[in-house]
């Protein structure tokens, strides 16, 4: 009984991921599209970009992602800013 009882306990304790979750950083991965480059939102409106969200479909995302006012590819992903709102589904910077 005993024994049994310490399987069970063994087998259940195991279950559970050990793994945390990755902690959220500043610089962006790299998008299918190849847009490397990480800037801040300021960064971005500085370089006379335009800051663009994603609306929660991944469009920014997608290799073929154009910006709309100017038909080019996005020239940098926005990082987020340490204390600052940070775009859950991702930006970009477009000109």
């Amino acid at each position: 009984m005993h024994k049994a009882l310490i399987l069970i306990i063994s087998a259940a304790l195991g279950c559970g991921s050990s793994k945390p979750a990755p902690a959220p950083g500043p610089a962006t991965p790299p998008s299918e599209h190849g847009t490397e480059t990480s800037l801040t939102t300021q960064q971005c409106t500085e370089a006379g970009g335009e800051v663009v969200g994603d609306i929660g479909d991944g469009a920014i995302h997608k290799p073929d992602y154009r910006c709309a006012k100017s038909g080019a590819p996005p020239i940098a992903h926005i990082a987020a800013e340490p204390g600052k709102p940070a775009a859950i589904e991702g930006a970009v910077c477009c000109k």
